[in-house]
């Protein structure tokens, strides 16, 4: 064999190593074809063997999604060209579109929004891709098999989408429109059904359940909705003399939980009065202990060497 490989000969190791699942060894060698095909003026080996290459960086270690878009990126041009992964022939176009999917959803469930508008627009970006992964069928994708031998399933990863749109949207509107926010979970609750995320949908119908309830502030009586959103709870002694707070229409009191219904606003009072008193009762303390320690100093001062 020649001690200088030829780029052809290089895309065969390539290929070979692939095969053996020495991803790792065949990325080099994909590249260093790349580099000599390049250098001979041809262009569109040099671009089938970075897309290799590409291909195979994501079978090294965990890749993340900047892998996997500088796959789709290298993939796109190829069109319908078949690609050779090990015994299976695979068009180039159906190879970008798994890559472009999976970094979407890599991307997505990384972000963390800061603001109604993000957390809508994020969900209008789980929808649409939740469509795409309906539009897959029913076979598993390819390459989380082929390098991480672990099955990605469009019949499952479509209602997980939709079921994070949901959410998300549900985040998005929860401040202002709490009743809207529940049925947003609500249906998130039954997405995440469909996709066999059961702890994930019980998560979905208990906050469905608090940002649908609603009450009457049981200080200033305003009607608000959505516990935990527009009103929260107080512990409070609960007797007949709250009787009037929990019959007919909305309830400012819960016998059952011993609480008291508030809405933000005067809880916010409350929390503040509280943290007043709490720091002019600890400042009486601290004076106090002072004065006793400094007694004390006094009492032991005379029995000092």
């Amino acid at each position: 064999m020649p001690l200088f490989k030829s780029p052809e000969q290089l895309m065969d190791l390539g290929q070979d190593q692939f095969l053996r699942g020495d991803f790792s060894a065949a990325r080099g060698r994909f590249q260093e074809a790349a580099r000599k095909f390049a250098e001979t003026g041809n262009a569109q080996g040099a671009q089938i063997a970075q897309a290799y290459a590409s291909l195979a960086s994501l079978g090294v270690s965990d890749p993340g999604p900047e892998q996997y878009a500088s796959a789709a990126q290298s993939l796109a041009p190829l069109g319908g060209l078949s690609m050779k992964l090990g015994p299976t022939q695979v068009p180039a176009s159906s190879l970008a579109q798994e890559t472009r999917i999976l970094y979407e959803t890599k991307t997505l469930l990384s972000v963390r929004p800061g603001s109604p508008q993000q957390y809508a627009e994020m969900a209008q970006r789980f929808q649409a891709l939740s469509l795409e992964y309906r539009q897959l069928g029913s076979q598993n994708l390819l390459l989380p098999e082929l390098f991480h031998r672990s099955s990605v399933s469009p019949v499952v990863m479509a209602p997980y989408m939709a079921a994070m749109a949901e959410e998300a949207m549900g985040e998005a509107v929860v401040l202002d429109h709490p009743q809207e926010a529940a049925e947003h979970n609500q249906n998130a609750r039954n997405w995440w059904t469909q996709a066999n995320e059961l702890g994930k949908a019980q998560e979905a119908a208990a906050r469905a359940q608090l940002y649908g309830r609603s009450a009457r502030c049981w200080i200033c009586g305003r009607e608000v909705t959505g516990e935990g959103v527009q009103f929260v709870t107080r512990p409070a002694a609960i007797g007949p003399w709250t009787n009037a707070g929990t019959g007919g229409g909305m309830g400012s009191a819960d016998p059952s939980r011993s609480v008291l219904y508030t809405c933000k606003g005067c809880a916010s009072l409350i929390d503040a009065v509280a943290d007043r008193y709490a720091q002019e009762r600890a400042h009486e303390v601290e004076v106090k202990l002072e004065a006793e320690i400094e007694q004390l100093r006094r009492q032991v001062r005379p029995l000092s060497p």
